[in-house]
């Protein structure tokens, strides 16, 4: 019988180990977990920032492409500049691009 208690014993030390070793991973794999996450928000926000710029790059350019065409194709039949069909055309696509160009509120 003092064998067995012994090896009870034994077994419930090492149970209790166990334990305590699982609650020491878990705690470290939870921190390290947290340092990823941080350490990931720092990587991504250049790229944000970056993919901002890029953005409004591509519409400022899509902007000045829009507005060429439109002072190229504002000859009229005689070939003479027609300046209020230029005008109009370049206010329509003024108001077109405002919402694009116009600051969002976050």
């Amino acid at each position: 019988m003092l064998g067995k208690k012994f090896i009870l014993d034994s077994l419930a030390a090492r149970r209790q180990r166990l334990v305590a070793e699982s609650n020491a991973n878990r705690i470290e794999f939870s921190r390290e977990w947290q340092l990823l996450k941080d350490e990931a928000a720092q990587l991504v926000r250049p790229v944000r920032t970056a993919g901002h710029y890029v953005s409004l790059g591509a519409k400022a350019v899509g902007a000045f492409l829009a507005l060429r065409r439109a002072w190229t194709q504002s000859h009229d039949a005689n070939g003479k500049r027609n300046w209020m069909a230029t005008l109009l055309h370049t206010a329509r696509i003024g108001i077109s691009l405002w919402p694009v160009f116009r600051a969002r509120a976050r």
